[in-house]
């Protein structure tokens, strides 16, 4: 599409360039004074390719937009409603018709590249919109059919179709209009043409017959025919077809058409194969680089409601034993003793034969066997008793205080592994220690001095309860 436009641009402009506003007014002009007007918009087209060379393509749009758009109806020639329902381009030459038709394409494909911000920079937001809704929806291929060839889709030039179908191609997001476009293209112009009075008219009216095809040879009267004929089967078949998922029906075109031969109908089956082929890895690729990602979703997933369980566990556990922590409570057994000192006088006998005698009637409670009094007759013998009884007692609990010690461990340990790893990390410790020869004789010195202190208060004591 780009190269129609830019190889004519490219040729060398013998003559001053006029300024855009006195260019568009006096092609204006001219224009709407003469039904021939082949001249000038040669000149308008060098105008405007130059500028496109040189990326002013707002002014490219400008001077090239009046030869696309049909004349009002005040300005039609001689009440020639015909001549103002097409544009100034239907009355060009063949080759200068589809230049201008070209170089219109190829601005706005540019045009759309820019982007809405420089888009909007360059032509305006309103007007880079609707360029681009034009293009994406397809209403400019209606535009040119209706403006440039009377409404008549065979009519159209080849070379213009294979530039429509390739913009559409690549800038609409459907290609099912693209799609029909080109069956009624292809359709109309392997048609007879039976209007024969535009073969009738005057040399000066617009005569469709050099965009027109042939009518017994399918479009295909000449070689550039032949070419671009095949270049719009190819991006039917190849190309349109396929983007609209129609795989099948693009095979049996190729083999029912009537214009490709052998080596080139081979050639379009093993592409179209080929393309195929393409997408159904890159489908494949998709579909598992989209279960990659679902997997790593769902194992991200299961993660987080692992550690959400486990923080709620935890959660639990920690509000479980705080709350046996605040609410546990010290029960005295009937096993226990109040073993307390009295704050009045200790030496006072009632209290002590009072005491004696609580003592005794709890532990025959315990016993659950029948404890009778001692008699006054045997001290001796039950103050032995009473002495055995009390040892016996004060062994039975330091064992449950050792086995409620070892079970707490045991829970922790079982909860926190760490706290046996550091118990034994800091056993570890202390023996290493207690290796060093230094170590040991400080703490020898240390302990003995406190033995001493020690002995030294008891035997104070010992002397003061004496006196």
């Amino acid at each position: 599409m780009n190269g129609s436009a830019a190889t004519t641009a490219s040729a060398t402009v013998t003559e001053e360039p006029l300024p855009p506003s006195r260019l568009l007014s006096s092609s204006i002009t001219s224009l709407s004074s003469s039904r021939h007007g082949t001249p000038q918009l040669s000149k308008i087209y060098r105008q405007a390719s130059t500028l496109f060379l040189t990326r002013r393509l707002s002014e490219a749009l400008a001077i090239i937009d009046p030869v696309i758009t049909p004349n009002a109806p005040s300005e039609a020639v001689n009440g020639d409603s015909q001549a103002a329902e097409l544009a100034p381009v239907a009355a060009a030459s063949r080759s200068t018709r589809i230049k201008i038709w070209n170089l219109y394409l190829t601005i706005l494909n540019a045009i759309i590249e820019l982007g809405a911000e420089d888009g909007k920079n360059t032509i305006g937001s309103t007007e880079w919109r609707s360029i681009v809704s034009k293009v994406r929806e397809g209403t400019v291929w209606e535009d040119i059919i209706r403006e440039g060839y009377g409404g008549v889709e065979g009519d159209v030039d080849s070379d213009v179709v294979i530039n429509l179908a390739t913009l559409l191609l690549a800038r609409s997001p459907s290609q099912t209009l693209n799609q029909q476009r080109l069956e009624s293209y292809l359709s109309a112009s392997s048609q007879p043409n039976l209007d024969i009075s535009s073969r009738l008219s005057p040399s000066d009216s617009f005569d469709p017959s050099p965009g027109r095809a042939s009518t017994n040879g399918h479009g295909t009267d000449t070689p550039r025919d032949l070419n671009s004929r095949i270049k719009i089967l190819e991006l039917y078949a190849l190309h349109v077809l396929p983007r609209n998922g129609e795989w099948d029906y693009a095979r049996e075109f190729i083999g029912m058409s009537e214009v490709l031969d052998e080596e080139r109908r081979e050639l379009f089956l093993q592409t179209l194969q080929a393309l195929r082929e393409e997408q159904k890895r890159n489908g494949e690729r998709e579909a598992q680089i989209q279960r990659e990602r679902d997997e790593e979703m769902a194992r991200e997933r299961m993660e987080a409601e692992k550690k959400r369980a486990e923080a709620a566990k935890e959660e639990e556990e920690r509000l479980q034993k705080q709350k046996q922590t605040n609410g546990k409570t010290h029960k005295r057994t009937s096993s226990e003793v109040d073993y307390g000192i009295e704050t009045s006088n200790p030496n006072n006998p009632s209290k002590i034969q009072a005491t004696k005698v609580s003592t005794k009637s709890a532990k025959s409670t315990q016993s659950g066997r029948a404890q009778f009094p001692p008699t006054p007759h045997s001290p001796r013998a039950a103050k032995r008793q009473a002495g055995s009884s009390g040892i016996y007692n004060r062994a039975t609990h330091i064992v449950a205080a050792l086995q409620h010690l070892v079970g707490v461990l045991g829970q922790s340990v079982a909860r926190n592994p760490m706290v046996l790893v550091r118990t034994v990390l800091f056993l570890m410790g202390l023996i290493l220690a207690f290796s060093r020869r230094d170590v040991r004789d400080r703490v020898r010195r240390i302990t003995g001095a406190s033995w001493d202190k020690m002995r030294g208060t008891v035997g104070m004591g010992v002397k003061v309860s004496y006196i």
